[in-house]
């Protein structure tokens, strides 16, 4: 799977992850569409996201865009995804609201693209789901 020229907005997840670059959505069997759709593919705990439904009552479609960013939800998975994946979900709301979409998603274009063969590296495992190349956690793509 190539990493496409921009992100579509409705792949950007309400807490800040990109969907294109999850391993949900590079699953070969069963590809997740993305936090914002509803479909069966999705897991249930992914249908059921408490930070989707909390962005759903603030009136948000990124937890950046709400007054209480970041609250206790946000850095609750924040620590998880530090630990784990080397991704801070903060950090990333703040450089959204601080810079825009725009140079958000080319960001986020330049941070998951393989640089050997331009598919996307999974966030969470850092292989290219292309070439299958694996990067470190702590090695920039």
């Amino acid at each position: 799977m190539k990493m496409p020229e921009t992100l579509n907005p409705p792949m950007l997840a309400p807490c800040g992850i990109n969907c294109l670059a999850c391993r949900a959505h590079l699953m070969q069997k069963k590809v997740c569409p993305g936090c914002f759709t509803d479909s069966i593919t999705k897991s249930e705990s992914c249908r059921n996201c408490r930070i989707k439904a909390c962005a759903a009552e603030h009136g948000v479609n990124a937890c950046a865009e709400c007054g209480a960013f970041p609250c206790s939800l946000i850095g609750h998975i924040d620590k998880r995804y530090r630990l784990r994946y080397g991704l801070s979900l903060i950090e990333n709301g703040l450089f959204l609201k601080q810079n825009g979409f725009e140079v958000f998603s080319a960001r986020e274009k330049e941070c998951w693209t393989c640089p050997e063969c331009e598919g996307i590296v999974c966030l969470h495992n850092r292989t290219c789901s292309s070439c299958l190349k694996t990067y470190p956690i702590n090695h920039p793509v």
